[in-house]
């Protein structure tokens, strides 16, 4: 049973390295390119948008893979 709990937690980390990644990188490329006067500079605003959406998901996975918890469940099982 707490082998099972481990995996969940493992499982949780993985979700949030790939939340960080899917929220993060576009992000980041999005105020590269309006640096480089690529993009216009609303662009900003979506970007921040993106990257607190993923911090607050890659916390809440965070908090999960702590505690032991599958990303797609509440509890433990």
């Amino acid at each position: 049973m707490a082998f099972r709990n481990v995996l969940d937690g493992a499982a949780s980390f993985g979700a949030a390295l790939f939340t960080s990644a899917v929220c993060g990188l576009p992000a980041w490329f999005t105020v590269a390119a309006v640096r480089a006067e690529i993009a216009p500079v609303w662009a900003y605003g979506a970007a921040g948008l993106l990257a607190i959406i993923g911090l607050i998901l890659t916390l809440a996975f965070l908090r999960k893979g702590f505690a032991g918890v599958a990303p797609t469940r509440q509890r433990r099982r």
